[in-house]
């Protein structure tokens, strides 16, 4: 069995246990379902296997003998305890359905480990809110009509015991939240003078302006310095001295591939996304009555916040100095994609950043797909990027020739076509415009939207990429290998460019595209995430999306989640950040010192 390292954050318990006696395990109470795979334990338990990661492969427990559903109308969670049995770090999630739709929550444990795996429940009952108005997608938690354990989102290739572990104690446990509902003639507003959910009550919820300037001075004396192993880049100082090439490249050492900073330190690349004083603000005069506060085209509330934070309107230097404070204090050494130019152009910490997304007068599809085999597709693609490259002032302009720009994107989640012509002549151009108006900067990819990709897209991106870039919502990156549907036999480096996990807490109506059960369990999968990357050979980045939490009546897509390292009153979550530093002081090590990533 393969070493893997546990770090314990310990979390009190928010409810002792309630037995339940509708939800067994027994034989006659569960069935397999796809390739999964049974055998029943003592004390109600299961050991489940399968070798694949379809959606429809694992378990699933039945109603008691009589019903045609679960009542969990009961309780606050689900939850059920999970101990792997592989020789390999592995995800699992837990999914309930009903008539009008599901939920699910997931985890990832490392061999040998036993983890709580649980579902805060969106009861009807609570959160239901009133139609035109925004809120929690719920369910009809006392008619749960599907309990199942199983994987979504899935990438991994088929192998023997890709799942293998035992499941047990599946209970409910704490009270619901039953101060949390709100009569709907009560409802409206809902979105308070901070942005915040008017109707919830959790602790550290702003209340004032005064907590908002009382907020900065207490951080401020309690933020740390970087690590002391990372160098000037937040590379590793106390690693081997490779060349010196006055720009970031990637090499691999010992079987695994590395970025390298300019002055020749091996680095792995921990950033965030979407760093910027405010992002995604909506429209409030669609919905006046939505607001406490008086209704405008842009509801700016972080920057708002953020104006009584430091005092002053012009605060964004000082926010900026602020951040970089933080992310040194995190363990965070790199900015992400969709950051703010005023912040990159600081040139004070490694950052990466998107040359062009599918801009206008190249030749497409009618699929919306480029045409890269038409004779001009080349040429007016290195003409885009050129231009973006050269707008003066611009925060590409300056990272084309800056040492602390790692390199850039072009295009962002693409929806490829079926027929794999159009592939590599799309990579070569893109790489050969990024040469040309930035030499020595690092082509990063396409940025995927799963790790999920055909053996053709792969192979085309590995042959012109520098870095392939991922952004992939899962529990664990360990199994990443060579199968049916992830990555073939290529050997390029792959950054993880998006990641995260989220709940309900703060008021929150979505946990996002990657659920877990509170905040305790953010913190342990960001470091599970994080620690199977490192062990793999391919992985030199994990980038979480995104530094702060999305609007609560959601941005232009409805996306709304509960997924950052701050809130809308920019007010930490620690558990998050402790996760951080400890990957961001440990990563070195466990890279270049530990064992990696196999599934043997």
């Amino acid at each position: 069995m393969r070493a893997c390292l546990t770090i314990v954050v310990a979390c009190p318990l928010i409810c002792a246990a309630t037995a339940v006696d509708e939800l067994s395990l027994a034989r006659d109470r569960v069935e397999a379902i796809q390739n999964g795979r049974l055998t029943f334990g003592p004390g109600d338990s299961v050991v489940l296997r399968s070798s694949s990661a379809e959606y429809s492969s694992g378990l699933r427990m039945l109603p008691p003998m009589g019903k045609t559903s679960f009542d969990l109308s009961s309780a606050r969670y689900l939850a059920a305890d999970v101990e792997s049995l592989a020789d390999h770090q592995q995800r699992l999630c837990l999914q309930i359905k009903a008539a009008e739709g599901e939920a699910y929550a997931g985890i990832a444990i490392d061999p040998g480990e036993k983890a709580t795996l649980k579902l805060q429940l969106p009861h009807q009952s609570i959160y239901s809110f009133p139609s035109g108005a925004k809120g929690v997608r719920t369910l009809n938690t006392a008619a749960i009509t599907n309990i199942a354990f199983l994987i979504v989102w899935p990438y991994e290739g088929q192998f023997s015991n890709l799942i293998h572990c035992r499941i047990s104690n599946v209970r409910l446990t704490g009270a619901p939240d039953w101060a949390r509902g709100v009569a709907p003639g009560a409802y409206l507003p809902f979105v308070d003078k901070f942005g915040q959910f008017a109707h919830g009550k959790w602790k550290g919820k702003v209340r004032s302006y005064d907590e908002l300037r009382a907020d900065l001075a207490d951080e401020q004396g309690k933020l740390q310095g970087a690590p002391s192993s990372w160098d000037e880049y937040g590379g590793w100082s106390e690693g081997p001295q490779l060349e010196a090439t006055g720009h970031f490249r990637t090499e691999k050492v010992d079987g695994k591939w590395w970025l390298v900073t300019p002055s020749g330190h091996l680095f792995y690349s921990l950033g965030i996304n979407v760093v910027k004083t405010d992002s995604d603000a909506p429209n409030g005069t669609l919905h006046p009555d939505w607001y406490a506060s008086s209704a405008r085209s842009s509801m700016s509330f972080p920057t708002w916040n953020l104006r009584e934070k430091f005092g002053k309107a012009d605060f964004k230097a000082d926010y900026y100095d602020f951040v970089l404070r933080r992310f040194d204090s995190w363990g965070i050494n790199t900015i992400g994609n969709w950051s703010d130019g005023d912040l990159t152009k600081l040139g004070r910490k490694p950052y990466m950043l998107t040359a062009v997304a599918k801009p206008s007068g190249l030749p497409y599809l009618p699929d919306g797909f480029y045409d890269t085999l038409d004779a001009t597709f080349a040429e007016k693609m290195k003409e885009a990027v050129s231009n973006a490259l050269a707008v003066a002032g611009s925060a590409a302009a300056q990272a084309a020739n800056d040492p602390m720009c790692i390199g850039f994107f072009i295009d962002n989640e693409l929806a490829f076509p079926s027929d794999s012509a159009y592939y590599e002549p799309y990579f070569k151009a893109c790489k050969e415009a990024l040469s040309a108006a930035a030499p020595g900067k690092l082509y990063l990819g396409c940025r995927f939207k799963s790790l999920r990709n055909s053996d053709a897209l792969w192979n085309a991106a590995a042959k012109w990429c520098d870095v392939i870039s991922v952004n992939s919502y899962v529990n664990s990156v360990a199994v990443f290998t060579d199968g049916d549907y992830a990555a073939p036999n290529f050997d390029r480096p792959v950054l993880h460019s998006e990641f995260h996990f989220g709940t309900m807490h703060r008021g929150m109506f979505s946990a996002g595209l990657c659920p877990v059960g509170d905040q305790c369990e953010r913190g342990r999968n960001y470091r599970r995430v994080v620690e199977g990357a490192l062990r793999h050979p391919l992985f030199i980045g994990s980038h979480w999306f995104q530094y702060r939490d999305q609007p609560l009546v959601g941005r232009g897509d409805g996306e709304n989640y509960q997924i950052g390292f701050v809130d809308v009153c920019d007010r930490v979550y620690p558990k998050l950040v402790e996760a951080a530093r400890a990957m961001g002081e440990r990563m070195y090590g466990i890279r270049y010192q530990g064992e990696g990533g196999s599934r043997k």
